[in-house]
């Protein structure tokens, strides 16, 4: 069965297959966190003049950012499973295949339980420690799925958590030690995306907010816009500090560099979470905004520039 998607954030229809969609491919690229620990290894080798050592820890890393997207998918049919009813009463998420019924129930568990299977033991191989990290992450994030969602604060928490896991899990696979800066600038990123996303349901729902998530029934919009505002400037003066404090960064500040994209970044999705794509998810908005992916493609251009020049 297949079923339409908005392609791109843009008027245009794309008729993909039901299933996948369920399995949520556009969020793969938050996997991407995976390879953090790898930008900085690969400045080093680089600077040491022995680039070929970045090839085993290239594919590694890749294998293991591929797992994680695998079971993260799964994650998301069973989080639908659970959240059908909700979801149907929802403007947007009602569409989903599970909620409108283009997915049964029992094909997205079985598909779920079979990503899982997937997933979880090879990354055991890869590495013990990065295969446990992949673990918790999934049995957390069914807890999550099963209740845990519904306690305001801690439901943040719990995503920034999953962010971090990327982090640290990318690093385990090659055997490095990343910068404790890295696990402050990612949990305040998260908990900056993971706000702004509340704030938006809360916004665009408004009193019917609760039925949908029952956490928002505990939050209010004052106090959301309150924690997105906090959690932004934490995010960007995190970065500012880990771009130049950072031991794993050029001592020569060269890094800060970089600032800018980020700046720019944050607040071209705040602008547009605040105007013209207010109705759309927000990581919809960081996937497809045109601005955001050329600061994106600037920032990366940039890190890797001042790494390898070190």
């Amino acid at each position: 069965m297949t079923t339409e998607i908005d392609a791109l954030g843009g008027s245009g229809r794309l008729r993909v297959p039901a299933l996948l969609v369920a399995m949520r491919p556009f969020q793969w690229p938050k996997n991407g966190i995976v390879f953090s620990a790898l930008v900085f290894s690969a400045g080093t080798a680089w600077q040491a003049g022995d680039p070929g050592t970045l090839w085993p820890l290239l594919w590694r890393t890749a294998a293991l950012a591929g797992l994680w997207c695998v079971a993260a998918s799964a994650g998301y049919l069973l989080n639908d499973v659970q959240d059908r009813e909700a979801d149907r009463l929802h403007p947007r998420k009602r569409r989903r295949p599970i909620a409108s019924g283009a997915v049964s129930v029992s094909t997205a568990r079985v598909t779920a339980v079979a990503l899982f299977a997937i997933s979880l033991p090879p990354a055991f191989v890869l590495d013990a420690a990065a295969g446990g990290i992949l673990t918790g992450y999934s049995v957390v994030m069914y807890a999550y799925s099963l209740g845990l969602k519904r306690l305001a604060i801690l439901d943040l928490l719990i995503l920034c958590v999953g962010v971090v896991a990327r982090a640290v899990a990318g690093a385990a696979v090659i055997d490095v030690t990343i910068s404790p800066w890295l696990y402050v600038c990612s949990s305040f990123g998260a908990f900056f995306l993971a706000s702004s996303k509340r704030w938006a349901e809360y916004r665009q729902l408004g009193v019917d907010a609760a039925r949908h998530r029952p956490a928002l029934a505990q939050y209010g919009g004052e106090i959301l816009n309150q924690i997105l505002v906090i959690s932004a400037a934490a995010a960007l003066l995190s970065y500012a500090l880990y771009s130049i404090e950072s031991e794993n960064v050029p001592r020569n500040g060269a890094m800060a560099l970089t600032i800018p994209f980020v700046a720019f970044g944050m607040f071209r999705y705040l602008l547009l979470l605040n105007g013209e794509r207010r109705k759309d998810a927000p990581d919809q908005i960081i996937f497809t905004d045109p601005q955001i992916l050329v600061a994106v493609a600037g920032f990366l251009a940039t890190a890797v520039g001042v790494l390898v020049t070190r």
